[in-house]
């Protein structure tokens, strides 16, 4: 009896009906008894039974793949609408990082159920694996796309199987993809911001897909399927309305760059940066510039998001302090907190560069809620004040918040719908960034209307003053480059005549010596008072200054043209530089000159008068000549002059 019991359970555990077979004949030749031989045949027709059930599609698929009581299959067929968020998927989380796709397949490992738009997890070191079985119903070749709509995810492996390999197969793999923003962005199958994967069925072909979701953030698997035509329009809709939105964002930003341009205030291009900074953060987010701005630098892919959220923060608190007019005189301690923000602002920019993502975004995001607070705290204490800009820059905070906590929640994990959030984002960031905006050109135009008020009732009785007072205003408004202008020109004139003094004689020298033909530069004539120290000496100083000034305005109406370059070089000497003027012409001028100091005396008052007379002398401009040079010559001819009784003119090779 004990053999018998073991020839049976030889042929339970046999797959071949032909060793049952020969086990049984062999029983039969050593002239079993009859019950035992009974017992035998119904062991093999046990064996037939299990082999005919191992044959069956259904029970070798149960072998080699997850159970389908466990995973259901999502059939899919011609005309059947898209699915947006898969039901009942499969899942289990690979806290060691040591699972494998077969470990999936085998279905050997405990799994939940969920339905894809809850697949939501917060940040930890886990790996995610997910299995999505497939069926298509149609005698026709289909092509579908699974889609994965969170784009900040490091790492995205797909495995797909073909299901149908025959009784008792393994799963065949049919194609293996390695996707997300830790790598290239060339890698994936499909170019697109979000993770595609193009699923091609056979007719009445099963396939399964396999993914493992790590990340060093929040992970979502969002997983929805479409079919190839709705797949491309699906991706031109979104393409669309990804491009109005930014390109609304990059209007934005022009005005407030034309605005700056025009005005030269810093505000409007505070607000341009920070348009500019924040469309980038939500690129970034949306993986739309990893797509086209940095394809081949997964690094900056997974930087840009700290990196642009801080540079955003940073250039809203610039605007916040320029818009409130925040002055450090008169509030210093809005001052001080508008600082200190920026200064951790600049540090967190550091940081993000090396800080692990999973990290830094955290912190980032803690500091990028604390000064929105911040700031929206400083506009209500503005607009307690009764003032008008703070309504609008409040109001443009409260539809921010709205939206900014969502997309918060959704990009973290703690809701599920990132895709939704993003666009209540987008609406929320685009009508805070045209509030803004608004509130500034109302701001400039409270301005403006104060300044044509302070002008209409300053009109009647006081026209100089009005005038101060819109200049004033418009010196608030950017008038920094006018000042810088005057002050140059206080640097290169002679206070007591208003010539040019020596400075600015080099100057126009230089560029005298730059422009035109050599032929037609001009010359060069050097006057100098004679006996000026006597004046001083026997007139007294306030005397010599009259003399001085009255022999500017001698040079001023006897030889000033637009292109002629007078100054004073030294204490009574002065310069006239007359360009494309030939030697015989500047000896006439110059001599007419010498010729009305001599006959006009100084009048100095209460009938005092001085006589004066001036000693020249002139260089005309030659090939080879430098500035140095051409001053060099003019004032030998003034020694000469000097030396040869003075009250006259000497020039290149004459005297007069």
């Amino acid at each position: 009896m004990r053999k018998n019991n073991n020839t049976f359970h030889i042929c339970v555990k046999e797959t071949d009906l032909s060793v049952c077979g020969r086990i049984a004949l062999g029983a039969r030749s050593k002239a079993v008894p009859p019950g035992v031989r009974a017992w035998w045949q119904q062991a093999c027709i046990a064996a037939l039974i299990g082999m005919l059930l191992l044959s069956l599609p259904g029970a070798s698929r149960a072998f080699a793949a997850v159970s389908g009581n466990a995973c259901p299959t999502l059939d899919l067929a011609f005309g059947q609408p898209d699915v947006p968020s898969l039901p009942h998927l499969c899942f289990l989380q690979d806290e060691t990082q040591a699972l494998g796709p077969d470990d999936v397949l085998a279905g050997r490992l405990p799994m939940d159920r969920r339905d894809a738009s809850e697949l939501v997890f917060r940040h930890n070191q886990s790996a995610y694996w997910v299995y999505v079985p497939l069926r298509n119903l149609e005698r026709a070749q289909r092509v579908w796309y699974l889609q994965l709509d969170y784009p900040l995810l490091d790492e995205v492996d797909a495995w797909v199987y073909d299901l149908d390999t025959g009784p008792g197969a393994a799963p065949v793999l049919l194609d293996m993809e390695r996707m997300g923003d830790s790598r290239p962005f060339d890698a994936r199958p499909v170019r697109h911001r979000l993770f595609l994967l193009p699923l091609e069925f056979g007719p009445l072909q099963s396939l399964a897909v396999v993914l493992r979701v790590r990340s060093s953030g929040a992970i979502n698997v969002p997983l929805s399927l479409h079919s190839g035509g709705s797949a491309i329009g699906w991706a031109q809709d979104q393409g669309l309305s990804q491009g109005m939105f930014l390109g609304a964002l990059v209007l934005l930003a022009l005005f407030n760059a034309a605005l700056y341009l025009r005005l030269r205030i810093r505000q409007p291009l505070y607000n341009a940066a920070y348009i500019v900074c924040a469309g980038l953060f939500l690129a970034s987010m949306s993986g739309l510039s990893f797509q086209y701005l940095w394809p081949g630098w997964p690094w900056l892919a997974n930087r840009s998001v700290p990196l642009t959220e801080t540079l955003a923060i940073l250039s809203l608190l610039w605007f916040t302090r320029h818009f409130l007019g925040i002055d450090p005189d008169r509030w210093p301690r809005q001052s001080r907190l508008i600082r200190l923000l920026a200064r951790a602002g600049v540090a967190l920019f550091a940081a993000s560069l090396f800080v692990p993502y999973a990290l830094i975004i955290k912190i980032d995001t803690v500091y990028a809620l604390a000064c929105m607070v911040a700031m929206f705290g400083l506009g209500l204490r503005h607009l307690r004040r009764g003032e008008r800009a703070a309504r609008w820059y409040v109001l443009s905070w409260l539809v921010f918040f709205a939206g900014y906590l969502a997309y918060g929640l959704a990009a973290f994990g703690y809701i599920p719908g990132f895709m939704a959030q993003e666009r209540w984002m987008q609406i929320a960031l685009g009508s805070q960034m045209f509030l803004l905006t608004y509130a500034e050109v109302m701001q400039l135009h409270d301005l403006m209307d104060r300044a044509l008020g302070i002008e209409a009732t300053a009109r009647s009785s006081l026209q100089h003053e009005v005038r101060a007072r819109t200049e004033d205003l418009r010196a608030a408004m950017g008038a920094l480059e006018r000042a810088n202008r005057q002050l140059r020109d206080l640097t290169l004139h002679d206070p007591l005549t208003g010539l040019l003094n020596r400075r600015g004689l080099d100057e126009a020298l230089d560029q005298f010596a730059k422009s035109g033909e050599p032929a037609a530069r001009g010359v060069l004539v050097i006057f100098d008072l004679d006996h000026f120290k006597r004046v001083n000496d026997v007139h007294g100083h306030d005397a010599g200054d009259a003399a001085l000034r009255w022999v500017a305005e001698v040079l001023v109406n006897l030889l000033r043209r637009r292109s002629d370059v007078l100054a004073r070089f030294g204490g009574e000497e002065f310069v006239a530089l007359l360009a494309a003027t030939s030697l015989e012409d500047a000896r006439i001028l110059a001599g007419s000159v010498l010729d009305h100091v001599r006959r006009h005396p100084v009048d100095l008052g209460d009938g005092v008068t001085i006589p004066l007379t001036l000693s020249a002398g002139a260089a005309e401009w030659r090939p080879g000549d430098t500035p140095q040079s051409l001053f060099r010559r003019a004032d030998e001819n003034l020694y000469r002059a000097k030396a040869s009784g003075r009250d006259r003119l000497v020039a290149d090779g004459a005297a007069g």
